[in-house]
This record gives structure tokens, sequence and C-alpha cells, in this order.
């Protein structure tokens, strides 16, 4: 469940009237274990890899004042994640490429492809070349972090200025792996694959070529994301809130990657 919620004095509070909330609120899974701490430390370790992401945290499901009655399984913590279609108390307009495409939301996962997404980053944004350089940051971050679900409403463009488009900020990666058997794919076809452990440079270079990015402006924030994920992640992982069987698969789903992304 997520709630809009207003953060004041260290508590959570559902906004009264037309206030805006400036914190989105999700609460623990009943049907998945530990989903906070799970996205908590996907995002976590995705901005380590260079991703833009808002600011993130744990908060205690006691410091959640005047939530609806809803059934809550045994854990402490829900996840927050501040919003960033906000600003002086305006809202910020967003649109998810479901809604950039016409798709409607039961078509989010099978009606585009990433190549889709990326021509409209590259031939229609503010800032072009940044933005289709930390989508393909973030494209391999969801691989390297066995995120299945990163569909058209899991991208959005952002219009601060009201005018100009841009990527928006990252949202809702989660390692999807954990709580689905056998897992191993992309919620959307890249370079003709949705193969997790099939997916190399080369994947990435023929969808570059599509897209009509030079690669030579794409594989050096491939290099820098592998870097980062290389020498940070394993360390990080471990003082993370993530729970120690999720973090194990974590480990083992890094080693089945294809050696150019191997961790």
């Amino acid at each position: 469940m997520k709630f809009s919620m207003k953060h004041q004095d260290g508590r959570y509070n559902l906004p009264k009237g037309d206030a805006l909330g400036d914190w989105i609120i999700k609460t623990p899974s009943t049907n998945h274990k530990d989903v906070p701490a799970n996205e908590f430390t996907a995002m976590t370790l995705a901005a380590l890899a260079g991703v833009d992401i808002p600011e993130v945290k744990l908060v205690a499901l006691d410091k959640l004042d005047n939530l609806p009655q809803i059934n809550l399984p045994d854990e402490k913590f829900a996840f927050a994640i501040k919003h960033f279609d906000r600003h002086a108390d305006q809202r910020i307009h967003m649109e998810d490429f479901a809604q950039v495409l016409v798709k409607y939301p039961h078509e989010k996962y099978n009606s585009a492809n990433y190549e889709q997404i990326s021509k409209i980053l590259y031939h229609f944004t503010g800032d072009a070349l940044t933005d289709i350089q930390q989508f393909a940051r973030r494209l391999l971050v969801n691989i390297l972090l066995a995120n299945g679900d990163a569909h058209l409403k899991n991208w959005s463009l952002i219009y601060s200025d009201r005018i100009t488009p841009r990527l928006s900020p990252a949202y809702d990666i989660v390692t999807t792996h954990v709580y689905i058997d056998n897992e191993m794919r992309y919620a959307l076809n890249l370079g003709k694959t949705k193969e997790w452990y099939s997916v190399t440079y080369a994947n990435f270079e023929a969808w570059a070529g599509r897209v009509g990015v030079p690669w030579r402006a794409i594989k050096p924030h491939l290099d820098d994301t592998m870097e980062k994920a290389r020498s940070l992640w394993p360390d990080k992982l471990k003082d993370l809130s993530m729970n120690g069987e999720h973090k194990e698969k974590h480990r083992v789903h890094w080693d089945r990657l294809q050696k150019d992304f191997r961790i």
C-alpha cells in the first residue's frame, strides 16, 4: 500500500484537504517478506552506481499517524521516498511512459520496449545525451539488481520548468528476483532479449545503434557503473537492512551474469 504523507517533527501524517504530501510511504507487504528493506537496499545500491534517485529512508511503523485500517505483517519498517514532483507545495507535472506512449496500464509489460523509450529520451528531452546516458546506466543497474519490474510505468518524464521534458529520478527499483522463482528477465526487451544472464556489452551496443546514440557516448557510463558496483556493492550490501536470505540470492545472481557484468 502507498500513501502520500506529510513529514513534520519526525512523524508522518496523511494530509488533510488539498494539502500535498511530501513523502510517499509504502507499508510492508502481506504477500512478500521484507519489501521495504528490499527496496531501500536496491535504491541505495543504485545510487552508489550513479543512478539519480530521490531521498529514501526506512521509517518505523509507529511513526505513521492516521493510517486507514489495513492489514500489516509483523514487520517494523515502511519504505519512504521523497516526492520529487513537488516544489514549494506545488505539483510538478510528470507522465510515465505508458501515458507518453498512450498505453493502458495493463499494457505496461507487452506493448513497447526499451528502444522506444530511449528514442523519445534521445530526440525530445531537454538534455538528450545526459538522459540517455542515465537511462543506459539504469538499464544495467536493473540487471545487476535483478529487478524484473522496470515496465513502462516505472519510467517517467518530469517537467520541472513546466515546458521541458527530462528523465525523472529513478523510483520503484526492487530486487524482484528474490520473490519470483527462476525469474531471469527484464520487464521489456533490450536488443531483442529479455534474459539477464545472456546480456553483454554487445546487446547495449546494438541498442545504442538502433536508438542512434554513439556507442562511445554510452560505454564509458556502463564501465563506470560496473566499476562502482564491483568496488562498492559487496561491502555495502553487508551493512544494509535487506534480510540475509535475500542478500545471498544477490550474490548468486551476480555470479551468474555474463563476464561483462559479473560482480
